[in-house]
């Protein structure tokens, strides 16, 4: 369990990439159920009841189909188990991060909050898109291009599903 969680850092701190993960079917599910449960603990905090699956089911599908559709484009499908591995156990390591401010908030204040939030998604935007380069052969550039793409639609999909107050 500390390797994998170990492995998932390393991809966090930009260290390593999707390649340097196993290509194996019990990871990928790992790091889907981490990535749902710190995900799901998310959600509850932040978000009305109503929308609970709503948004965990949006999220979960909209990373696999922006990553997995990339890699179609480029031709390269055969990497998509090791990249959603890499997404996925990345993602949920930084969630974690994101889990205390979101419980806590009188803890904080709003404006420390916040700019710990903003570093947090800027932290995942390079993450993401040090993944994504490295699973499509691209320039880094380039891989961050696709995930603040995929980041404007993440956070456009959330005030779709979030009821109007």
């Amino acid at each position: 369990m500390q390797a994998i969680l170990g492995a998932f850092w390393q991809i966090a701190l930009l260290r390593q990439g999707p390649e340097d993960l196993p290509d194996s079917q019990f990871l990928f599910a790992f790091a889907a159920l981490l990535y749902i449960g710190v995900d799901m603990l998310v959600i509850v905090a932040l978000y009305p009841a109503q929308s609970y699956v709503q948004l965990l089911l949006a999220d979960v599908l909209l990373l696999g189909a922006w990553a997995t559709g990339l890699l179609a484009v480029f031709s390269l499908l055969s990497r998509a188990r090791r990249t959603l591995t890499a997404l996925l156990g990345a993602g949920a390591l930084l969630q974690v991060l994101v889990l205390p401010l979101s419980l806590l908030p009188a803890l904080l204040p709003q404006v420390i909050r916040i700019l710990l939030l903003v570093l947090v998604l800027l932290w995942s935007v390079a993450v993401y898109g040090n993944i994504l380069a490295r699973a499509l052969s691209r320039s880094f550039g380039i891989g961050i291009a696709f995930a603040v793409v995929y980041f404007i639609l993440s956070y456009e999909m959330v005030g779709q599903l979030i009821p109007a107050n």
